[in-house]
């Protein structure tokens, strides 16, 4: 992946579904304004903790396998939810 993309600031859909990724920089962290992130159909066993600080991204914006939520830590997990129901 590109690494000049986590310097697009303003970015907030990211499509990257279907294909053969297996981990995602923590750099991820940097695109404070995503709220669409689809990574369904690719390789990852665990989800970046990074995502947390994706802010605006809600459970029905993070378009993964429903396994991987599991991996993600307890507390952005419940944020993930909570911020659904907003």
């Amino acid at each position: 992946m590109q690494s000049s993309l986590f310097f697009c600031k303003k970015l907030k859909t990211l499509k990257l579904g279907k294909n053969t990724l297996s981990i995602l920089s923590p750099k991820i962290s940097y695109l404070l304004l995503l709220t669409h992130f689809e990574l369904k159909g690719n390789h990852f066993e665990v989800l970046p903790p990074e995502l947390g600080c994706c802010r605006a991204l809600k459970r029905s914006g993070l378009i993964v396998e429903d396994a991987l939520f599991e991996t993600l830590p307890s507390d952005y997990y419940t944020k993930l939810l909570f911020l659904d129901d907003c």
